[in-house]
């Protein structure tokens, strides 16, 4: 599922609720409805009962799935069966809902439900089975993947669990559903694409349980070896023709399912790319792959091409962009630009080859192009390719498609493939699309910062085709116009100081304490969590505006006191995500009383004793009373803090109580354990804290793995081997900590491991988000902190660098500025990934002691109504 997909439905700004869009289309409710019964709005859901039903806490659950065009009918006989037997119910409210639902980027675990009935016991659910399959005989619905079908039919299904009455909250923030096993036993209830049954419970429904497949996974006469991906519309395979033993591709289309909001399905643009990859063949082999048969098995599609040796685009310009490389050279470089040429030659040639036999490739990026052995550009997924003469297909990449704007004001019927390929060039030198869409003066800021690896003339004209060029954007002028590369170099104090009072006065601008959703636009994680919190919420931006000396508005004080009282007793520990960062942030408001009874709320908390995490669990919460112990002095937060530790310390198998699978870095990980000991042991003098630091440390640096630019990184966990720079999970957060460990008591391990941490993080510069968890704010912030503890020139140099690079990312706004957040798809205030953690490292720096006198002068908000004009007073 696309990160934050349903609440970037919602509004063309901000991430909401997908309840909360102002027109869903058309609705579905029951024709008929009985006296006594009514409806009420569950998110998505409309929910139906009577003073007579009651819902139980589990059981079978049914299902029952349908095809868009005859939803509306399908509802009526559920709704009337229902009715009938005093059974409560509930289904999609509405057309967007189901598309929703349905779409090909929605989660799995949901895919196909369309009604949801709640019998009370197991003698009404097989009565509800038997007369909705009746009802329903000859009706289709795509297959809903947690359940199993009734019989024969194709639209009711049923599984064992849950029904919302029973849950239990996480560490991080979310909710998951418990239901009683057959001893009686509270056991989670896995939503999962597979059919599940708790412990002791069987199926009433079968006469005899299938047999667990063993052996290959064989799809006529392809065996599968290797599962590609996975989504709501099918999946894609690697296989092997077992006639032929040829190495294949196949993809799956469902059923009824992996719609798009055009309300095409998959198997319909699974037959139509079939369709297209037999014409094209015939005209101009080789551009895409070739197509080798076409079947339905069961109720699925599969299409079988030739398999395209190589690696995806995106695979190739990770292992061979210069970038991030801390051993990159002018010649290599060079080198870089020039392969980045003959590809793009290739990609030329291919789409000539394609529009000459009549076609667009519609969904031009990186995943849909293929390097192969040899070097060569092959295109491969034609899902969205259309004849010209046709309407082209409304599917595209974020950031690879025109904007609206755009498609409205051209006729060009290459278009889509134009901008994707200009786009395709864009990736290869930074990942800055959505930026240059909102912003495209910032792209002289770009090229600022690419500085060692700024691309040829050639390449950057290339790229930035469709945009406003640097040239041109500087002969503007306006509040909104941001400092030339030469004015930042030049001033790197007042633009940066001026940036900060921009970022205060956007984050003031979209405040709002009358809004039902939030106070300030947060990530979508705050919708599943809650939008009061340190990392997606209101506390976060306070923090950030009150650290940085803005004056916080009375009403957004009021709301955050006022939700969070509301809130109490739902609210987990943590630091990032519940009570002890809330109560941080209060109690430097003023709000001591209660910021301490939201710390004891997370001392008692079961979740703390479980959890030792900074982001979730003790040591954030111990963190928690250290701040207030800084801020009052009281010695009974330090006695508090010291408890946190001594948990810590006594636990018998700490890492059963970090994140999962074995999560690394510093917010799940050992390194935040570290960080919070090391400022136990500062604050006590005990030793002892110290040492399990530098221990934890060392478990930490087992878990880094070398480079071949010879500098370290990490994953996020050990199912993933992906380098991460960055503070929250990656490289930085590590770093940050080893820093002031080597600072303190430095040992040989530490600091041989912090300088390749160090160097492979400076060099990553252009980041594709802004925010404090995944971008360069994360990245400045460390290494101001870094700098500041080294006290040598070339950190001081990092450090400066990296915060100007934060300009590029600004989208003036009424007022200020704006950041795009996570997966740069709307705009967020929020600490994780919007304005306020921009603000949060640049007062960092603007504060700190790297800039001399003059440079540290604090940014003189309210000063609000001025732009980024360089030279400003």
């Amino acid at each position: 599922m696309l990160e934050g997909f349903g609440e970037a439905l919602a509004d063309r700004e901000y991430h909401l609720p997908l309840p909360s869009v102002a027109d869903p289309g058309p609705r579905f409710a029951p024709r008929r409805v009985p006296p006594g019964w009514s409806g009420a709005a569950q998110g998505i859901w409309t929910a139906w009962g009577s003073p007579r039903t009651g819902l139980a806490e589990q059981g079978w659950k049914i299902h029952v799935s349908a095809r868009l065009d005859r939803a509306q009918d399908v509802l009526d006989t559920v709704a009337g069966i229902c009715f009938s037997e005093g059974v409560p119910f509930k289904h999609l409210s509405a057309r967007l809902f189901f598309l929703f639902l349905h779409h090909k980027h929605s989660g799995r675990a949901q895919s196909g439900k369309f009604c949801a009935v709640y019998p009370p016991d197991t003698v009404t659910a097989r009565r509800l089975l038997e007369r909705l399959r009746d009802a329903l005989d000859g009706e289709e619905g795509p297959y809903v993947l947690t359940d199993r079908r009734f019989r024969d039919s194709r639209t009711v299904h049923y599984r064992y669990g849950s029904f919302g009455a029973r849950s239990r909250l996480r560490a991080d923030g979310t909710r998951e559903g418990l239901v009683l096993d057959g001893s009686g036993r509270e056991v989670v209830d896995p939503r999962l694409p597979a059919w599940h049954l708790p412990w002791g419970i069987t199926d009433p429904f079968v006469e005899r349980e299938e047999e667990p497949h063993t052996g290959p996974i064989l799809i006529r006469d392809y065996e599968v070896t290797r599962a590609v991906r996975l989504s709501n519309a099918g999946g894609a395979y690697q296989a092997r023709d077992r006639r032929t033993g040829r190495a294949v591709f196949v993809k799956e289309a469902r059923a009824h399912n992996g719609l798009l909001f055009d309300g095409t399905d998959a198997q319909q643009r699974l037959r139509h790319e079939y369709r297209v990859l037999r014409e094209l063949h015939a005209s101009a082999p080789g551009v895409g792959p070739e197509p080798l048969d076409h079947f339905t098995e069961w109720e699925h599609d599969f299409l079988v091409t030739e398999y395209v040796a190589g690696q995806p685009l995106v695979g190739w310009l990770s292992r061979s962009t210069p970038l991030a490389r801390a051993d990159r050279t002018a010649e290599s470089v060079a080198a870089y630009h020039e392969a980045c040429r003959r590809l793009l030659a290739a990609l030329d040639a291919s789409l000539e080859r394609l529009h000459a036999a009549g076609f667009r490739f519609g969904d031009l990026s990186l995943g849909n192009v293929m390097v192969t052995p040899s070097g060569g550009i092959r295109l491969v997924d034609f899902e969205a390719a259309s004849a010209l003469d046709e309407t082209p297909s409304g599917m595209g990449t974020p950031g690879f498609t025109p904007p609206p704007g755009l498609l409205r004001a051209r006729t060009d019927p290459l278009l889509q493939d134009r901008y994707g390929a200009s786009a395709v060039a864009f990736a290869l030198l930074a990942p800055f699309h959505e930026i240059a869409e909102h912003a495209p003066a910032n792209l002289a800021l770009l090229r600022r910062d690419l500085a060692d690896v700024a691309p040829p003339r050639d390449l950057w004209q290339r790229a930035t085709a469709f945009h406003r060029t640097d040239e041109r954007a500087r002969d503007q002028d306006g509040p909104d116009r941001l400092p030339s590369p030469a004015e930042l170099d030049a001033d790197p104090r007042g633009c940066l100081t001026r940036l900060a009072e921009e970022v205060a006065a956007g984050l003031l601008e979209t405040a709002d304490a009358d809004r039902p959703e939030w106070a300030f636009p947060p990530s979508p994680e705050a919708f599943r969590t809650n939008t009061l919190c340190l990392a997606y919420g209101t506390a976060g931006v306070v923090h950030a505006l009150h650290r940085a000396g803005v004056a916080v508005p009375e009403e957004i004080r009021e709301r955050l006191r006022r939700d969070t009282l509301a809130q109490r007793d739902t609210l987990p520990p943590g630091l990032l995500v519940g009570s002890a960062g809330i109560a941080r942030v209060l109690a430097a408001l003023g709000s001591r009383d209660e910021a301490v009874d939201l710390l004891r709320d997370a001392d008692d908390h079961p979740l703390t004793a479980s959890c030792g995490t900074l982001a979730g669990g003790r040591a954030g919460v111990g963190l928690g009373w250290l701040a207030l112990h800084r801020l009052t002095g009281e010695s009974s937060h330090l006695e508090r803090a010291a408890a946190a530790g001594d948990g810590l310390l006594s636990t018998p198998d700490l890492p059963a109580t970090l994140g999962e699978h074995d999560a690394r870095g510093l917010l799940y990980g050992r390194s935040g354990l570290a960080l919070f000991l090391h400022r136990l042991a500062r604050a006590t003098d005990d030793s002892r804290y110290l040492e399990a630091g530098r221990v934890l440390l060392h478990q930490e640096l087992e878990r880094t793995f070398p480079l071949d630019d010879g500098t370290l990184s990490l994953s996020d966990d050990a199912r993933l081997t992906r380098a991460m720079p960055y503070l929250a999970t990656g490289a930085a957060g590590v770093a940050a900590v080893l820093t002031h460990y080597v600072a303190t008591a430095p040992d040989e391990r530490c600091a041989a491991a912090l300088p390749r941490l160090v160097a492979g993080i400076r060099v990553s510069r252009a980041t594709k988000e802004a925010g404090l968890y995944r971008g360069l704010a994360g990245l400045s912030w460390f290494l101001t902190g870094h700098a500041e503890l080294t006290g040598t020139a070339a950190a001081r140099g990092d450090a400066v660098h990296a915060a100007t690079g934060l300009l590029k990312y600004a989208v003036p706004y009424r007022r200020g500025v704006r950041f795009l957040g996570a997966g740069s798809q709307r705009f967020t205030a929020d600490l994780s990934s919007g304005g306020a953690g921009v603000l949060l490292a640049l007062h960092r720096l603007l504060s700190g002691p790297l800039l001399t006198e003059s440079h540290r002068a604090r940014p003189r908000i309210p000063a609000l109504g001025r732009g980024l004009r360089a030279g400003a007073p």
